[in-house]
């Protein structure tokens, strides 16, 4: 009986894991796996010094052929410095803050990672990626420093035209007093148009523009049937009603 006693209780904490290894595997399912090496910088790059640039320079810049899954390309060791706007700051289901930056009429992403999903990277690569993810928000002006990163085109919202972006994040400071307000809540209930998954707006009819709603920045997505029915993101840029 002792025996099969025993034999219970090991099945039981087999079965059954801690509390702390299922918050580390949930943890570790949370974070990304696309160039994630690199997006991180798990590789431990030598990186280049900051530089000044626009959001219209990199966005102009002409987009790789092949993007390899486990190499840095030459201008993904570069950082980069920017002032634009931040229009949006999302939570990702990869545990990325996902920022929009905006100067004219040109949009691009940054990405701040989640300390969960940056071991590995060097002590102080991430200090800085945590210190600059807790500073990160929506402002009217900010400025923004990060390293260079291609991605793959995936729906993004802000997405620049060459799919370039600064991803991690390793500074943040926001240069205006205050930044635009959030949009507010969508409403309860009701049937909503899938290409606005932020904000319930219905579909038409009626055919609504920007002035007829109270939502501004809000994502549109152009991956879904009947994208942006009410025309809010006239650019395809993937923010509708811009201020």
């Amino acid at each position: 009986m002792i025996l099969v006693a025993a034999c219970a209780a090991i099945a039981a904490r087999i079965a059954t894991p801690s509390d702390n290894h299922h918050f580390r595997f949930s943890a570790a399912l949370a974070c990304g796996v696309e160039r994630w090496n690199i997006k991180t910088l798990k590789d431990r790059p030598l990186l280049l010094p900051a530089r000044a640039t626009t959001v219209a320079h990199l966005t102009s810049l002409p987009r790789p052929s092949y993007l390899p899954p486990r190499r840095r390309l030459p201008l993904e060791r570069r950082i980069f410095s920017v002032i634009a706007s931040v229009t949006l700051r999302r939570l990702e289901d990869d545990s990325d803050y996902h920022l929009v930056l905006r100067s004219g009429l040109r949009t691009m992403i940054a990405e701040a990672p989640s300390p969960l999903c940056t071991k590995g990277a060097t002590a102080t690569r991430r200090k800085q990626m945590s210190a600059a993810r807790n500073a990160s928000r929506v402002c009217a002006r900010a400025r923004v420093v990060g390293v260079a990163f291609w991605d793959f085109f995936h729906g993004q919202t802000g997405v620049a035209r060459n799919a370039i972006e600064l991803h991690p994040v390793l500074g943040f400071a926001c240069l205006s007093k205050a930044g635009p307000p959030p949009p507010p809540p969508p409403p309860a209930g009701g049937k909503c148009a899938a290409s606005y998954p932020d904000e319930c707006i219905p579909p038409p009819p009626p055919d609504l523009d920007c002035g007829q709603i109270p939502y501004r920045n809000f994502r549109v997505l152009w991956n879904v049937p009947d994208p942006d029915p009410h025309h809010f993101d006239g650019d395809r840029d993937g923010i509708g009603c811009e201020s």
